[in-house]
């Protein structure tokens, strides 16, 4: 395979790893600016024994056209530009959870921690994740498809009612609630007060009531929401990730959590919900191996 630079473009980090002679290099992360990403992909397409040939990028926002509009960052990323700015032969972008969805493909049991034992019967997943927004990938028949579930209006004052909150304006879509800054918004609309998504899971680790409360909440609510997509997709396996998710491994270990797989789902079909398999990656890098399975599929 040709030498490639492969690319998980975040929020705040960069990561970069070269594939040379068929041998992933080590992932580097680098705090990375807007204004500074193109300069810094050209500075990695231009090291002198490397011949970069193919760029993979996997970034937050849906892939319209080769182009993605990042959601976490002020930043468009368009594939023939950067293939024409870095004289490249090809570039493919991927959505973030799409690039998790590929990443399967390379990682092993170790990359995952098991929350609910189950008895898949399909290879239908479920890969799912809250951070800046709500990432959600499916596998169909072998096909991985990126969704904005997201950013579908139709499930969010349901789940308000978890927090006892009433509808209202500031909680539009499912990521409104089902994410970070959601995390922050409800805790402020329950309780008046401002805290950050981390301070607030790291209080209700430490047993503070009214975090416990927003996080139980949160968790409640994500889970009746996959819930709903195992109905849909006849899904059998479920994927959680994302830093919010695994910093809450503890609450997803509780028997508390995995009880609500069976009763918040229409009891005539609690049998998916049961023989349903729930793992949390643990993988640090899924977006580079993501990327990495991507490029040996597209030859």
């Amino acid at each position: 395979m040709k030498d490639s630079l492969l690319i998980d473009l975040g929020g705040t980090n960069v990561r970069h790893a070269f594939l040379v002679n068929d041998v992933l290099s080590a992932p580097i992360k680098k705090k990375i600016e807007d204004k500074d990403f193109y300069s810094y992909l050209s500075e990695l397409t231009s090291i002198t024994d490397k011949n970069i040939v193919n760029l993979v990028i996997a970034a937050a926002g849906p892939n319209i056209q080769h182009s993605i509009n990042l959601t976490n960052r002020n930043l468009v990323i368009d594939a023939k530009e950067l293939e024409d700015k870095l004289k490249i032969q090809s570039c493919h972008l991927l959505n973030d959870w799409e690039a998790v969805g590929h990443s399967l493909k390379e990682l092993d049991s170790n990359s995952f921690q098991i929350l609910k034992n189950g008895t898949p019967k399909n290879g239908n997943y479920l890969l799912i994740g809250p951070g800046t927004g709500l990432g959600l990938t499916l596998i169909l028949n072998n096909q991985v498809i990126p969704t904005e579930l997201g950013n579908t209006l139709s499930s969010s004052s349901n789940l308000l009612k978890n927090f006892n909150l009433s509808e209202n304006d500031s909680f539009n879509t499912i990521e409104d609630v089902l994410s970070g800054p959601g995390l922050e918004k409800l805790y402020k609309e329950k309780y008046k007060e401002i805290k950050s998504a981390e301070d607030i899971v790291n209080f209700a680790l430490s047993g503070e009531e009214k975090e416990k409360f927003i996080v139980e909440a949160f968790l409640k609510s994500l889970i009746q929401i996959i819930n709903d997509l195992i109905l849909s997709f006849s899904i059998e396996n479920v994927i959680l990730g994302g830093s919010i998710l695994n910093s809450l491994e503890s609450f997803l270990l509780n028997e508390k959590f995995i009880n609500y797989f069976l009763s918040e789902i229409n009891p005539k079909y609690s049998f998916l919900a049961d023989r349903a398999e729930i793992k949390l990656i643990k993988e640090s890098e899924p977006g580079i191996y993501g990327c990495l399975a991507f490029l040996k599929k597209a030859g």
